[in-house]
């Protein structure tokens, strides 16, 4: 078994099993919904504690964007970019290091230990449920299992992996790279996603940090799992991990944004069909000009 976890898989193979890990996470939330009545009284005790400790700003910036074009960016930016960054990161790092993915894994797997546990503990509505946000108002119990909404948790803000996603990927590149400016400007990246989640009232200040500690939990994991290491070492070509990299995560933009409820409209998913499309020519460009597939492993 830890021979197994150690081991680096084929690009196509890892991708497979980050979508299993998520699909299992997205399946594992459900039967730990909460009620609309316990998850509010958790958010305004949440609120208080801000509050309390000067980090409210969750008016703020609903504030800002509330009526304005930054709205609309924020709720597109919400809705996609997050996986197509993930898969491209995962893949890119899975192609430039094969030799240091493993460990990235486990932190990825291990993350969500923590935050299924603190979601079940502790159900907590999103900020766009409290009225005083200006943002609507709560679902009632009935909503919350009505068809398609019992498909996902909506009492689930308390641990944001949205935002400890973003941590990670910085993390990572600075780990990797840590004199390179272009690692060091995926600090950036966190800082968008804190404004895109809590402007668009996804999350709090607060779950912002616990979604962190979820994977500061995952690298500790891996640290004993994989032994100690260093960022130190051979890299495969930058250049062919960033292509590689941008063409699944273009691939995920397209197939996560196709309407699977209308597939026979082309003129609405052609333009997604043409992202994916681009994506995987990115992908097989450097496999055919090399005339082979990428190693598997080093």
């Amino acid at each position: 078994m830890q021979r197994a976890v150690r081991r680096c898989y084929s690009v196509e193979a890892e991708l497979a099993f980050v979508a299993l890990v998520l699909i299992a996470w997205q399946a594992a939330r459900i039967p730990i919904e909460g009620s609309v009545g316990v998850s509010l009284a958790h958010a305004r005790s949440v609120v208080g504690l801000e509050e309390a400790l000067r980090l409210d700003v969750e008016p703020w910036l609903v504030g800002v964007a509330a009526g304005s074009a930054l709205e609309t960016a924020l709720a597109w930016l919400y809705a996609n970019v997050h996986l197509p960054v993930l898969f491209g990161f995962m893949v890119a790092f899975r192609v430039l290091a094969p030799d240091r993915y493993p460990r990235i894994r486990t932190t990825f797997v291990v993350s969500f230990l923590p935050a299924i546990f603190v979601i079940g503990l502790y159900p907590l509505a999103p900020p766009h449920w409290l009225p005083e946000l200006g943002l609507g108002g709560p679902p009632t119990d009935a909503e919350l299992t009505a068809s398609g909404a019992v498909f996902h948790n909506t009492t689930a803000a308390a641990a944001s992996q949205h935002f400890g996603f973003a941590v990670f990927v910085a993390a990572t590149s600075i780990w990797l790279f840590p004199r390179l400016w272009l690692a060091r400007a995926t600090l950036a990246y966190p800082a968008l996603v804190f404004v895109v989640i809590v402007g668009t009232g996804n999350h709090y200040v607060l779950d912002c940090v616990v979604g962190t500690l979820t994977f500061v939990f995952g690298a500790l994991v891996a640290s004993v799992v994989h032994g100690s290491a260093s960022a130190a070492g051979a890299l495969r070509p930058v250049n062919e991990a960033i292509r590689i990299g941008i063409g699944y995560a273009l691939i995920t933009w397209g197939f996560v944004s196709l309407d699977l409820t209308s597939l026979g409209r082309w003129e609405k998913d052609l333009p997604w069909v043409l992202v994916a499309a681009v994506g995987i020519a990115c992908v097989l460009a450097p496999r055919v000009s090399a005339q082979e597939p990428i190693p598997e492993s080093r």
